[in-house]
C-alpha cells in the first residue's frame, strides 16, 4: 500500500534502514528511496509492527497464583504472515552468517550462493532484491549499513589528496563529469585512507574488480590507474604501483595524451576538461620519476619524450573553472631566463621543472664513472631555479595562510635533489645499520673526491636539509601534502642525525630539534601511510642509537637558571651595568642560558642560494 506522506512536513512515516542509520531524509519509494539508488546502496525496510498486538505494560504480580514471567510473543507461521509492505526487503545487516540468512519475517528467506547472489532453487517467495545495484562485488555485504558513503569520501579526497596531485577537475564539476565507476571508487579508495574505519583493503578489492571491468582505453583510465598507483607507492607496494603506472603510461601513449593538439582536439583549449588532460600527463612524467627512486629503476618513458603538451595554469584559475587562459609552451618558460622582464608562470610549472632536475640527479647516481662537469651541471641547475624564481614564488604561504601546495612541493623537491646529489659525495656516513638496504640513502660514489671537495659536499648536503627541514615547518601538516614528500622528509633526517657525530656538542641540540621535528611529521603521517611508518620506524632507532648518550652528556653540561653566576646572570641582561650587549647591537646567543636557548650551528652560509623563510 502506498505511503502517505504527513501533512505537517510532506515527510513520510517510514524510512529505509540506511537513511534510519544515518538520520536522513527517505522519501520512501519502492522498490528503491532516492539516496540508495543515488548511490547504489541496496534499499532495505523492516516490515511495520503497527496493528499487531501490543504487549502489556503491566509488571507481573509474583503474590497472584496465576503471574507467570513475561513471555516472548510465539512464532507465526510464515504462511499467516503478511507483510506491511509488499515490496519490503529484509534487513540483512544483522546477520553474522552470510551463507545463510535467517530475517524477521521468515516468508523472505533465501540461501545466498557461493557468488553472492540468492539461490533461485530455494523455496519460498520470490526475492525481490535479486538483480544487484551497480557497483555491487559479489559476497560484500558491507556496503548496505555503511556510514561512510561514497559523497563523503569524495569529500575527503579533495580535502586532503587532491590538492597535491590536482589532475581531476574541481570539486564543484566533479558531479557534472560523469566519471566511470573505476574512478570513482579510486577516488573513494583514496578517501578512506583519511578515515579511522580500517577498510582500505576492502576499497582496493572493489577498486580491483572495476578496473577489470573497465577494459576500454579512455582519458578517464588513464587517471584511474595514475592516482591508483601513487596511493600504493604510499602504501609500500611498489611492485603493483609500478605495474599501475606502467598501464596508465601505455594508455596514454596510446591516447596521444602526449601530443600537443591532444586536449584541443577532444575538448575547448580554454576548457576545465582540457586543463585536465593537460595536468593528466604532467602528473604522469612526476609520478614517474617519484616511483623511480623507490624501485631505483631509470625506465623515464615519458619524462624522455618531447616536451608538446601545453603547461598547467595556476591553481587559483584551475579550481575557479570559469575562465582558463591560454596555455603556455614549455619553450616559453625555457626561454623565460632570456627575457627582459621577469614573466611569471604557474606554480605547476615550477614544480615540473624541479621534477625534471630531480630526475637529472637520479641518473647521475646510478652513472657508475661521471664527470665532474656533469656534477656541476646538475648543481648549477639547482641554483639557478632558485635564483631565477620570481619574488612571488619565493613564498609558500600567502598572508591569509593559504600553502600554495605546488611551490611547496617544488621547493622540496629541489632540496631533496640536492641532497641526492651532494651526499653520495660527502663525509657523512650513513646512520643505518644496512644502509645498502636503505631505501632512501643514496648509494656511495664511486668515484673518490678529494678531501675539501668531500667537505663541500657535506656542507651542502647538510644545508639542503636545513632548507627541507625550514620548509616542513611552515606546514607542518602532512597529510595535507603529497605522500611524495616523505622520502625527502626521511633523508633530511638521517642527514641531521649523521651531522651530530660529525659536529660538536655545542651545536647537538640544533640538529637534534630538526630530527625531532621530522620524527614528529611521520609519527603523523604513519597512520594513513604505510611508507610513513617504515621510515619512521627506521629513523626513530637509528636515532635512539646515536642520539640518547649526547642527549645524556648535554642535559649534563647544561647549568639551570638558579646555578648561574651573578656576573653570568648580568651578563645576560642587557639593561644592567656590564652588560655584554653593545649599543645598538642584539645580545649575543653564547650570552643567555643554555637551558631557555639552543646553540644554533651557523647563521649564515654561502653554499646556498635558497633564502631563509621569515616568519616575522
Amino acid at each position: 500500500m502506498p505511503v502517505r506522506p504527513t501533512k505537517e512536513s510532506g515527510l513520510t512515516a517510514v524510512a529505509c534502514t540506511d537513511c534510519r542509520k544515518q538520520h536522513l531524509k527517505c522519501d520512501a519509494k519502492r522498490p528503491s528511496c532516492s539516496r540508495c539508488l543515488q548511490n547504489g546502496l541496496l534499499c532495505q525496510y523492516i516490515p511495520s509492527r503497527r496493528g499487531g498486538p501490543r504487549r502489556s505494560r503491566r509488571k507481573p504480580d509474583s503474590a497472584h497464583p496465576s503471574a507467570t514471567p513475561r513471555q516472548s510473543i510465539p512464532s507465526i507461521p510464515a504462511d499467516e504472515i503478511q507483510p506491511a509492505f509488499p515490496n519490503a526487503i529484509p534487513d540483512l545487516s544483522m546477520q553474522t552468517d552470510p551463507q545463510v540468512l535467517t530475517p524477521t519475517n521468515t516468508s523472505f528467506s533465501r540461501r545466498i550462493t557461493s557468488d553472492g547472489f540468492p539461490d533461485p532453487s530455494n523455496d519460498g517467495t520470490p526475492w525481490l532484491g535479486m538483480l544487484p545495484p551497480s557497483g555491487y562485488i559479489p559476497g560484500d555485504f558491507s556496503n548496505k549499513s555503511t556510514a561512510e558513503n561514497d559523497d563523503r569520501l569524495r569529500r575527503l579526497y579533495y580535502e586532503n589528496f587532491h590538492a597535491a596531485h590536482p589532475i581531476l577537475v574541481p570539486s564543484r564539476l566533479y558531479g557534472d563529469q560523469n566519471y566511470p565507476p573505476c574512478l570513482q571508487m579510486v577516488v573513494c579508495f583514496i578517501g578512506s585512507h583519511y578515515t579511522s574505519s580500517g577498510r582500505t583493503n576492502e576499497y582496493k578489492t572493489r577498486v580491483i574488480h572495476e578496473l577489470g571491468a573497465h577494459p576500454e582505453r579512455s582519458t578517464t583510465a588513464v587517471q584511474a590507474w595514475l592516482l591508483y598507483a601513487i596511493v600504493l607507492n604510499a602504501r609500500t607496494e611498489a611492485e603493483e604501483a609500478q605495474a599501475a603506472l606502467t598501464q596508465a603510461i601505455d594508455l596514454a601513449l596510446q591516447l596521444g595524451m602526449n601530443r600537443s593538439g591532444f586536449a584541443s582536439s577532444s575538448h575547448a583549449e580554454c576548457s576545465v576538461e582540457a586543463e585536465s588532460m593537460r595536468r593528466t600527463w604532467w602528473e604522469l612524467c612526476i609520478t614517474e620519476i617519484h616511483i623511480s627512486i623507490a624501485l631505483k629503476t631509470l625506465n623515464f618513458r615519458c619524462s624522455s619524450l618531447s616536451p608538446e603538451v601545453a603547461l598547467p595554469c595556476e591553481e587559483t584559475l584551475y579550481n575557479v573553472g570559469n575562465d582558463i587562459p591560454t596555455p603556455s609552451a614549455m619553450l616559453d618558460f625555457r626561454r623565460r631566463i632570456l627575457a627582459a622582464d621577469d614573466p611569471i608562470f604557474s606554480s605547476f610549472s615550477y614544480r615540473l621543472d624541479a621534477a625534471m632536475i630531480l630526475c637529472r640527479v637520479i641518473v647521475l647516481n646510478r652513472i657508475p664513472d661521471c664527470h665532474g662537469d656533469q656534477i656541476q651541471a646538475a648543481e648549477n641547475a639547482l641554483v639557478s631555479w632558485v635564483n631565477h624564481l620570481p619574488a612571488k614564488k619565493l613564498d609558500i604561504v600567502d598572508a591569509y595562510g593559504n600553502v600554495d601546495e605546488m611551490m611547496f612541493q617544488a621547493h622540496l623537491t629541489i632540496g631533496y635533489a640536492s641532497m641526492l646529489l651532494h651526499l653520495p659525495r660527502s663525509d657523512l656516513q650513513p646512520v643505518l645499520e644496512r644502509p645498502e638496504k636503505s631505501q632512501f640513502w643514496p648509494g656511495a660514489a664511486c668515484q673518490l673526491l678529494s678531501t675539501s671537495t668531500r667537505l663541500v659536499h657535506s656542507i651542502k648536503a647538510i644545508e639542503a636539509s636545513r632548507q627541507v627541514s625550514d620548509s616542513i615547518s611552515v606546514c607542518p601538516n602532512i597529510l595535507k601534502h603529497s605522500p611524495f614528500i616523505i622520502p625527502a622528509l626521511s633523508l633530511c633526517g638521517m642527514i641531521q642525525l649523521a651531522t651530530t657525530s660529525v659536529h660538536s656538542d655545542e651545536c647537538f641540540d640544533h640538529h637534534c630539534n630538526r630530527v625531532n621535528l621530522i620524527l614528529g611529521c611521520l609519527k603523523s603521517a604513519r597512520r594513513t601511510w604505510e611508507l610513513a611508518e617504515s621510515t619512521y620506524q627506521s629513523l626513530r632507532s637509528s636515532a635512539a642509537d646515536l642520539m640518547s648518550a649526547s642527549i645524556e652528556r648535554c642535559q649534563w653540561n647544561a647549568a639551570p637558571l638558579n646555578q648561574l653566576m651573578p656576573s653570568e646572570l648580568a651578563s645576560a641582561d642587557p639593561s644592567r651595568p656590564g652588560s655584554s650587549a653593545m649599543d645598538g647591537q642584539d645580545l649575543m646567543v653564547t650570552d643567555l642560558p643554555p637551558m631557555f636557548f639552543d646553540r644554533t650551528c651557523f647563521n649564515a652560509s654561502f653554499f646556498t642560494a635558497v633564502p631563509d623563510l621569515n616568519l616575522l
